[in-house]
């Protein structure tokens, strides 16, 4: 089962939300986002198909942070990879934010009391159609009082967070000016899509602060116990202060552990730590090989591509044991301009496997080895 990433719940409100920044590109957050921004190219269609392309993708962004919201508000740390699309009303919060604009634009002497709604109220109506999924209740003002009620002052919180994002899009029009035309629809598109984001994060935040209060049982913590991370946690403390006195026998129970079954970041970190301690270069190659598969299956590349660049600083031919793994790993790698660990990885793939698939495919990408440095 994999590791659950669990909100800290230590963790004081005010530095929850300054974590909360790097929310939008957790999960499938960085996805969704450059997602949004190449579809935004579509709102260029003229009449109203532009138009209609802008709500869909407004209710794509919506339908996803309100998986967020809800998601770190059961406890969890990060995005969803995926919009799970079964929870709350994103419809109807696209249609209250567009009837608002729409109201504030045809009506004159309008647009200000329209603004000023949607920063104080539209919180408390989101909140409720994303637990709720009753439009009528969220829009009734007696829900509104309720919800600023059960929060106190910590509804300020989303409150302000809709006056940042509103001055944020506010201020990006002006960037037409500065950006070649074909540049502006994915940059507005991306930062619209990382903003909803953390906006809803935030919202999440706050009602997972508050959830005795609120009378809710986060299911996050559950899962988590069900998995054994408890367990992990307190052999974690025990191992750390067991290696004061014998690093082996710590680093050989923490080996145990990773070889039972899938084991969390935490636990994989302290054995190499210990590792490193005790000087056993052998031991750092041969757990990296089963670490960088079980990162590779978990959706986890950047940190595998880590673990490789951290590698070969120990043995400059040290690759992945896989052929698929090193192969994503070299596209990967190429992608974030890395280019002579590209060039390595794909390296690997002609001397180790030279007649596989994945050879014919990365032929391109292998420049010749630098002297004095063999596979």
């Amino acid at each position: 089962m994999a590791h659950t990433e669990l909100v800290d719940v230590d963790l004081p409100l005010g530095q929850r939300l300054l974590r909360g920044l790097g929310y939008p590109m957790s999960g499938g957050g960085l996805s969704a986002c450059i997602a949004l921004a190449l579809c935004s190219y579509l709102t260029l269609l003229p009449m109203l198909i532009g138009f209609a392309i802008k709500l869909l993708l407004c209710a794509a962004a919506f339908g996803y942070a309100i998986d967020g919201m809800v998601s770190t508000a059961d406890g969890y740390a990060q995005l969803p990879e995926v919009s799970l699309s079964h929870t709350g009303s994103p419809k109807g919060v696209t249609f209250v934010y567009v009837l608002i604009l729409l109201a504030g634009m045809a009506i004159p002497h309008a647009f200000w009391p329209a603004l000023a709604f949607a920063v104080l109220v539209m919180p408390a109506m989101v909140m409720s159609l994303a637990f709720d999924g009753d439009f009528f209740l969220a829009t009734n003002p007696a829900t509104w009082v309720r919800v600023v009620k059960r929060f106190g002052m910590a509804y300020l919180v989303p409150v302000l967070s809709n006056v940042v994002i509103l001055a944020v899009i506010w201020l990006l029009p002006p960037m037409r000016a500065w950006l070649p035309g074909l540049l502006y629809p994915p940059v507005f598109g991306f930062c619209f899509t990382y903003l909803v984001l953390l906006n809803f994060h935030w919202m999440g935040l706050c009602i997972w602060h508050h959830r005795e209060r609120l009378g809710m049982t986060p299911g996050a913590p559950k899962q988590a116990s069900a998995a054994g991370q408890d367990a992990d946690e307190m052999l974690a403390s025990e191992c750390k202060a067991l290696a004061e006195n014998d690093l082996e026998l710590a680093a050989m129970r923490l080996r145990d552990r990773i070889r039972k079954r899938m084991a969390p970041a935490s636990i994989h970190l302290l054995f190499r730590e210990l590792a490193r301690k005790l000087g056993r270069n052998d031991v750092l190659l041969d757990h990296a090989q089963a670490w960088i598969t079980q990162l590779c299956t978990n959706g986890e590349a950047r940190r595998a591509l880590g673990l490789v660049q951290e590698c070969r600083d120990i043995d400059p031919a040290f690759s992945p044991a896989a052929p698929d793994d090193t192969e994503m790993l070299a596209h990967l790698a190429s992608r974030m301009g890395m280019r002579d660990l590209a060039s390595h990885l794909a390296r690997s793939i002609l001397e180790r496997w030279p007649q596989g698939e994945a050879a014919g495919r990365l032929g391109d990408m292998a420049d010749p080895a630098p002297e004095g440095r063999k596979l």
